[in-house]
């Protein structure tokens, strides 16, 4: 964060703490940097890395313990959109996003 003006997030994180996750990042390693939010569950990494809604789930929960704030993405595919699916798709990564999530730390 670069005083009260611009704030900084990540396109990414793992939900992982330590370890060898070539290319990953952890919450940790991006709070000592200075920044306090990022998103989960981008429609790229959803596709081209297969990343399921159970490990975006794990990506929120653990931004969430670390105390910084999250982006979570959702939606559909071009398939998706064609079959007229938009709003099961959503649903359902809204829900399976945000599984274990309270309301008050939304």
């Amino acid at each position: 964060a670069v005083g009260d003006k611009l704030k900084v997030g990540a396109e990414m994180v793992t939900p992982e703490m330590q370890g060898a996750f070539t290319g990953g990042i952890s919450a940790p390693m991006l709070q000592s940097i200075g920044v306090e939010w990022a998103l989960a569950g981008h429609s790229e990494r959803r596709t081209i890395n297969e990343e399921s809604d159970e490990y975006i789930n794990a990506q929120c929960l653990k931004l969430i313990e670390q105390g910084m704030s999250v982006i979570l993405c959702i939606g559909e595919t071009l398939e998706e959109f064609e079959k007229d699916l938009v709003g099961a798709v959503c649903e359902t990564q809204l829900k399976k996003g945000l599984a274990g999530i309270s309301a008050e730390e939304m």
